[in-house]
């Protein structure tokens, strides 16, 4: 259990300098839309499975608070709030949730940043383009490695999506399947 918890601490120590740094692999971003366009809650984005609230939930309480008495104030009670709403979840969802945190924390650093900016990039997207991808999104987690490269090679795929569009959903689904429910 140390060194779960060992290890987390290190993740969130090292997150800010893993993001910073360029990805081997090449990001595709969607041109930057105004949040008027986006919608006004930004409906439908994909949360990061790398967030802080997810890292914080695996800590015990003393642990938690040690790792949020070192940032400012405000990004404090922006997480306690997270923390809350993810403690206020159904038990199924919240271990879906780690589980997931799981699968992204087993990537390597590069692979976690690739599928870091992809999420964002998918969240830049208008509010119906991000409708669209969604499901697509969804089948392509789940489907097993040759029927997922046969859809995205399919030109049905490639008529219904913009290229831009394409990497997202490329880069998300091979590299963070869907956990199982």
């Amino acid at each position: 259990m140390m060194r779960v918890h060992a290890g987390l601490w290190l993740l969130l120590l090292i997150t800010p300098v893993l993001s910073a740094q360029k990805s081997a692999g090449k990001v595709v971003r969607p041109p930057r839309v105004p949040p008027a366009a986006r919608g006004a809650k930004g409906a439908g984005k994909l949360a990061n499975p790398g967030n802080l609230a997810e890292r914080l939930a695996r800590m015990t309480p003393e642990e938690r608070e040690r790792a949020l008495e070192k940032l400012p104030p405000e990004r404090q009670e922006q997480i306690r709030q997270r923390l809350e709403r993810f403690d206020s979840l159904p038990e199924q969802e919240r271990n879906r949730r780690l589980q997931l945190y799981d699968n992204f924390s087993g990537l390597p650093s590069d692979k976690q940043v690739l599928v870091r900016r992809q999420i964002q990039a998918f969240n830049r997207l208008p509010d119906e383009r991000r409708q669209a991808l969604r499901g697509e999104m969804q089948s392509l987690r789940r489907m097993p490695e040759s029927e997922r490269q046969a859809r995205l090679a399919s030109d049905e795929f490639r008529n219904r999506y913009s290229p831009v569009e394409q990497q997202i959903l490329a880069d998300i689904s091979g590299n963070l399947p869907l956990p199982s429910r």
